[in-house]
């Protein structure tokens, strides 16, 4: 084995210790709220217009707002980066109980709003944008379908498993009922999902193609194998018996 591949895995063990983290999670909580702020500006001050237009390209014409100074479209996907910001602060309170070091939380914060704030900037760029002439036209209810699926399948299964977990005698214990029967990392499936969701939202089918890629191709070749190399030393045999339990890794019957 490589270098680079074992320090991945060195740095994965070391992201799953368990212990209080005030100073991350009360970071991470703060960038992640202030992404939402961040993205409000963005839509609301017309900026991603601005930044378009600076760059050569040409902006959609600003539509009638309906509120906050938002058009359907905008609130719409203002609403997408609440949902995101909202579910992402929920793990961290109330799920998470990894030690969550203040410059991964950084990290992890600055990564979603990257990815959302390119979202916004397509659905700004008249060549990109998803805006329908209703949001019950084109592909936008697909990607709003996506994203709800996607956000029910991360979230659910995460306070399955530790439900399960805070259960007498079940610490040492792998989880393969509920959700995660469906798959031992429906938790990345959905996070995958939702994320796919939101670029169709912002910038059709062929920006959602593009995130799913990433995102599973990321998950597949990198943090899955990871995650198997974990549980295979921690579970041992426990962990063989849930690989023939639950064949599919990521989304059921897709991989």
């Amino acid at each position: 084995m490589s270098a680079k591949p074992e320090a991945e895995q060195d740095w994965f063990l070391k992201t799953r210790r368990k212990g209080p983290a005030p100073v991350g999670k009360s970071t991470f909580v703060l960038l992640r709220s202030l992404d939402v702020l961040l993205q409000y500006y963005l839509l609301r001050s017309n900026a991603s217009g601005r930044f378009i237009q600076r760059i050569g390209g040409a902006a959609i014409p600003p539509a009638t707002p309906l509120a906050l100074g938002l058009s359907p479209y905008q609130l719409l996907i203002w609403t997408l980066s609440i949902g995101s910001a909202a579910k992402q602060i929920f793990w961290t309170v109330y799920i998470s109980d990894n030690v969550f070091e203040a410059g991964f939380a950084a990290i992890i914060s600055a990564y979603n709003t990257l990815l959302n704030t390119l979202n916004l900037l397509l659905s700004t760029w008249s060549a990109t944008s998803n805006a329908p002439l209703s949001l019950l036209g084109g592909t936008v209810p697909v990607g709003v379908l996506l994203y709800g699926l996607g956000i029910y399948l991360e979230t659910v299964s995460e306070i399955q498993r530790k439900a399960f977990k805070a259960a007498p005698g079940n610490k040492d214990r792998p989880f393969s009922e509920g959700l995660f029967g469906l798959a031992t990392n429906i938790n990345y499936g959905g996070y995958t999902l939702w994320r796919t969701g939101y670029a169709v939202v912002c910038a059709g089918l062929p920006w959602g193609a593009v995130m799913a890629a990433w995102l599973a191709g990321d998950f597949c070749f990198r943090a899955i194998p990871m995650m198997e190399k974990y549980c295979q030393g921690r579970y041992g045999e426990q962990w063989k018996l849930v690989r023939t339990k639950v064949p599919y890794r990521l989304l059921p019957w897709i991989y």
